[in-house]
């Protein structure tokens, strides 16, 4: 199994066992000492490019206004992976403008660290 990670972070997975969901916060915080139980290095980041749709006209609008964010393109991927971690937009990107999406994938339930709350990790992928 090939995973490229192309996003500028490295990606730390937790076993769900070192972890808790705080309801009031509504996150997964990692146990205090637990470590990752896999890394991947941080990878090459890929971009999607957007631009506006037209401008609606909004009359009395009190804010400047413009059209909708649309997707234009989505830089390529290098072959020969089995898996390709991406962000959420460059996913978005992809399936906006009919690319295949069944290596992508997303990290998915975010682990935060019970120090700072900061995110440290997740607890999975979300591939498709």
């Amino acid at each position: 199994m090939t995973i490229y990670n192309a996003t500028p972070h490295q990606i730390n997975f937790y076993n769900k066992s070192d972890v808790e969901f705080d309801v009031a916060q509504r996150k997964y915080i990692a146990a205090v000492g637990a470590e990752p139980i896999f890394t991947i290095a941080k990878g090459t980041p890929v971009n999607c490019k957007t631009a506006n749709a037209p401008t609606p006209t909004i009359e009395n609008c009190p804010v400047p206004v413009v059209g909708a964010v649309q997707f234009t393109s989505y830089d390529a991927l290098p072959d020969g992976y089995d898996i390709y971690i991406v962000s959420n937009l460059y996913r978005s990107a992809v399936q906006a403008l009919g690319g295949d999406t069944s290596k992508l994938a997303t990290v998915t339930d975010t682990v935060y660290s019970a120090s700072d709350i900061k995110p440290c990790g997740c607890l999975a992928l979300a591939v498709g």
